[in-house]
């Protein structure tokens, strides 16, 4: 995919894609990011991937949480496109975390704000409009690490591949339990013709008190 073709779908601002793409790549080469080194090949399977929710749900003036953010996806393509809502990226990693500092001040987007912490341990109770991920973990393990973040009937968004018809399968038990509500799948694919399923969670009540359990409690005994 061309820059051109990324401007007309989302109307962002392709030089300051460029530059956050020359960035990544650059700082690539001494710390894994990115298995990805072809920038074309990056519009398609970064940006664009990370756009695509945009298409089912309006970022607009929200206050939205980006888990594992690693590389800066979906987070930093989002705040791009979405000026007047706040974004705040999460990773446990120290370093990644500076990467990402590094990236929000050199494309000025004073709309990001970046933190190590674990998710989990947050401690922001109902604080944000909308939690995030993309390819952060089994489905059900993500439910219940973010769910409590979110206020009620704000929104939990999980960026999934092929696979996640049996994540969704497999989650039943955790969205009950979590007092969540599926209440939008966006099936379609990259231009790569890779699929995609994104789906779109709405928090009906206030999540119980007994979560998140400790992290290595919700993996070893998902909900």
């Amino acid at each position: 995919m061309t820059y051109q073709e990324l401007e007309k779908e989302f109307n962002i601002n392709t030089k300051q894609v460029d530059k956050f793409l020359t960035y990544l790549l650059k700082t690539n080469e001494k710390m894994n990011l990115t298995a990805i080194t072809d920038k074309e090949e990056m519009i398609s399977k970064h940006i664009y991937d990370s756009l695509l929710i945009s298409k089912a749900y309006d970022f607009k003036d929200k206050t939205i949480l980006d888990v594992g953010s690693g590389g800066g996806f979906p987070g930093i393509p989002l705040a791009m496109l979405y000026p007047t809502s706040h974004f705040v990226l999460v990773d446990s990693t120290m370093k990644k975390v500076k990467y990402l500092e590094e990236v929000a001040k050199a494309l000025n987007l004073t709309n990001v704000e970046v933190r190590c912490v674990r998710v989990e341990e947050m401690n922001e109770k109902e604080k944000y409009d909308v939690v995030i991920a993309r390819a952060l973990s089994e489905l059900r393990i993500y439910l219940e690490l973010v769910t409590y973040l979110v206020k009620v009937k704000g929104n939990v968004i999980a960026l999934k591949g092929k696979n996640a018809h049996e994540e969704l399968a497999a989650s039943d038990n955790a969205i009950k339990k979590l007092n969540l509500s599926l209440n939008k799948i966006q099936a379609t694919a990259i231009p790569t013709g890779d699929k995609r399923l994104n789906l779109i969670f709405t928090k009906i009540k206030s999540t119980d008190k007994q979560y998140p359990r400790k992290f290595g409690q919700i993996k070893k005994r998902p909900l």
